[in-house]
């Protein structure tokens, strides 16, 4: 199924508007809810490296059209994630391992995003460092919160697109 990384992606739009519109809300407190780490771990577990590349570099440039980010930063982040999962797959093969997964992807995607938008908004220095790393920190638990919250009903919802097309398992090699 070579279209099988565009019909997950229409699967996961849902669950990254309602992030969007919930960022928006939170907002005045400064918190980002970010889930497009953990949205890309599913389907490196199922598709082959080409899709789940096509798949994380969509999710990245979504996320990031209403942001104020350098173009590409999270879509290349998520493309680097998807390359090393897609290369090591056995990672993926256990529920506690998927879950992990999840969290290290969004948490070093979230940082990254983080320290982007910091520099391209002129707010990080040596200065304020000590205003930026509480905030880090912030978002940080808000992104590790979200991610244990939601990545059970988000990845319920891929494997059951993925299962409705009938996509098996990928090899182990990519």
């Amino acid at each position: 199924m070579s279209w099988s990384w565009l019909i997950i992606l229409l699967a996961t739009y849902p669950w990254l508007f309602a992030a969007d519109l919930l960022s928006d809300w939170t907002a005045p407190w400064g918190l980002n809810v970010f889930i497009s780490g953990a949205a890309i771990i599913v389907p490196c577990s199922r598709l082959r490296r080409w899709q789940a590349v096509l798949f994380s570099g969509c999710v990245g440039f979504l996320f990031e059209a209403r942001r104020p980010i350098p173009d590409g930063i999270l879509a290349l982040t998520l493309v680097a994630a998807a390359i090393f999962l897609t290369s090591n797959k056995p990672l993926l093969r256990s529920a506690p391992r998927l879950l992990r997964a999840s969290l290290i992807v969004n948490l070093a995607a979230a940082t990254l995003w983080f320290s982007a938008v910091a520099v391209t908004l002129g707010q990080l220095s040596f200065r304020n460092l000590g205003d930026f790393l509480p905030q880090l920190l912030l978002q940080l638990i808000a992104s590790a919160a979200v991610t244990l919250i939601l990545f059970w009903p988000l990845s319920l919802s891929q494997i059951a697109a993925l299962d409705h097309m009938n996509a098996p398992l990928a090899n182990e090699t990519p």
